[in-house]
């Protein structure tokens, strides 16, 4: 199992749930415009599509949806207990943790050469 596709689906619920009025508004202080509410909707979406099909091509489909199951409910449960607790690195983790996923990616497939 690799990461960036957890760390997709991590951001998709994130992007997801900023969406709703309720949770922007105890991170952010206000809520999103429906202009925002659209962008983030979509990029949720395309998040967790993207971490399926990045799952599918790693080890196959039927094996990587069943990893892709197993990624939406570990990234499910650590979002909405963050979400709970410490909300605003529930929002931070959104989106460092693709970056930190990428750049480990990199990192190791260049020491791997």
């Amino acid at each position: 199992m690799s990461l960036f596709p957890f760390a997709l689906t991590y951001t998709g619920f994130a992007a997801l749930c900023f969406a709703m009025n309720r949770h922007a508004r105890e991170v952010l202080q206000r809520e999103p415009t429906p202009l925002q509410r659209q962008l983030l909707r979509t990029a949720g979406w395309i998040a967790l599509t993207v971490s399926l099909f990045m799952a599918a091509a790693q080890t196959g489909w039927p094996i990587g949806t069943v990893e892709w199951f197993g990624m939406l409910t570990a990234s499910a449960v650590s979002f909405v207990l963050l979400l709970t607790y410490y909300p605003r690195l529930a929002a931070g983790l959104g989106l460092a943790l693709p970056v930190c996923a990428s750049m480990g990616h990199f990192w190791v497939s260049a020491l791997s050469n």
